[in-house]
């Protein structure tokens, strides 16, 4: 997941790849301040882990749209009876119903990556972290 921040100098967006799903799991693996580097101007600035924000990652986007890209027009293929070569319409049912697939794998995804954003935008790092 990508993780942004402002630029306090040109306003552009500073990413960060982590795996961490919430606030205090990146806060856990990087700390409660994360210097990023801005590409626009150059400027460096330190990000408190509250300041920092998710968004819904285009990979996944990328990924999802492929399968149901892919997934449907594969589906119709099997689907035809010219290229089959059944004429049962049982088969066509059948075959029909896992048109079905591609459009459940592209919610999953899509919904899945929903919930890490809305984990992790929601949820503020709040006080300290002591090790006891």
């Amino acid at each position: 997941m990508k993780v942004y921040g402002k630029c306090p100098k040109c306003e552009s967006e500073i990413t960060c790849s982590t795996n961490a799903n919430t606030r205090v799991e990146f806060a856990m693996q990087d700390g409660e301040d994360k210097t990023l580097t801005c590409k626009n101007c150059g400027t460096t600035t330190a990000f408190h882990v509250d300041n920092l924000y998710a968004k819904e990652s285009r990979i996944a986007q990328i990924g999802a749209g492929l399968i149901f890209l892919i997934g449907t027009p594969l589906m119709f293929f099997a689907v035809n009876p010219i290229f089959t070569g059944s004429r049962n319409h049982y088969v066509i049912y059948v075959v029909g119903g896992f048109l079905l697939v591609p459009v459940v794998a592209y919610g999953i995804i899509k919904k899945q990556d929903q919930i890490r954003v809305s984990s992790f935008n929601r949820r503020s790092l709040k006080g300290r972290i002591h090790n006891i």
